[in-house]
C-alpha cells in the first residue's frame, strides 16, 4: 500500500511539475510576445515622432515665410524676443536666421544675431552664444547692441572659464564704449583680478 501511495504521489507530483513547466513556458512565451509588441510600439512611436517633427518644421517654415512677408524687422525682433521668453529657442533662431538669410545687408542683422546669441545663452550653450555675440558685434560695431554684445561675450567667456579672453573683452568695453556697459565691465574686471 505504501508503495502504491508513493507511486501515486510520484505521478501527481510529476503531473504538477509538468503543469508548472507548461505554465512557465506559457508565461515565457507571453513575455516574449509582449516584449516584441513593446519594441514594435516603440519603433512606431519613434516613426510618428519623426513625422510630427517634420510636419512642425514645415509649419514653422510656412509661418516664417508669412511672418517675414508681413512684418517689419522690429516686429520680427519682438516676435523672436517673445519666443525666447516662452522658451521656444529654436523657433526664435529659425525666424531670425530666415530674416538674415533674406536680408543679409540689413542694418538689423547685428540685432538679429544678438538675439540668436541670447537664445543660446538662455540654454547655457555658451560656445554658440559667444559665436553669435561676436558676429553681432562684428556686423555692427557701432550699433545699439554692440556694447551689450561684447558684455554678453565676456560673460560667455567667464562661464567657459576663459578668463584671459573675458578680461580682454571687458577692457575693450571700458576703452571703446563709455557709459553703462563700461561701468558694468569695470566692476566685472575688478571681480576677476
Amino acid at each position: 500500500m505504501k508503495r502504491i501511495f508513493c507511486i501515486a504521489t510520484f505521478c501527481v507530483l510529476s503531473f504538477v511539475i509538468e503543469a508548472k513547466d507548461a505554465s512557465i513556458n506559457e508565461l515565457s512565451e507571453s513575455v516574449r510576445t509582449l516584449t516584441g509588441k513593446v519594441e514594435e510600439l516603440t519603433k512606431n512611436n519613434d516613426e510618428l515622432q519623426k513625422r510630427v517633427s517634420f510636419l512642425e518644421d514645415l509649419i514653422n517654415k510656412k509661418n516664417e515665410e508669412e511672418v517675414l512677408a508681413n512684418k517689419s524687422p522690429e516686429e520680427i525682433i519682438k516676435s523672436a524676443k517673445d519666443m525666447i521668453k516662452e522658451k521656444n529657442m529654436n523657433g526664435a533662431r529659425q525666424l531670425l536666421k530666415a530674416f538674415i538669410s533674406k536680408n543679409p545687408k540689413s542694418i538689423y542683422c547685428g540685432m538679429m544675431l544678438f538675439y540668436i546669441g541670447k537664445s543660446f545663452f538662455k540654454e547655457n550653450d555658451y560656445r554658440n552664444a559667444a559665436l553669435e555675440y561676436m558676429k553681432s558685434y562684428k556686423t555692427n560695431p557701432t550699433g545699439s547692441k554692440a556694447a551689450k554684445a561684447l558684455y554678453k561675450l565676456a560673460q560667455c567667456f567667464k562661464e567657459l572659464s576663459e578668463t584671459v579672453k573675458c578680461k580682454s573683452i571687458l577692457e575693450k568695453i571700458i576703452n571703446d564704449y563709455p557709459g553703462r556697459f563700461a561701468e558694468k565691465a569695470s566692476k566685472e574686471l575688478k571681480k576677476l583680478k
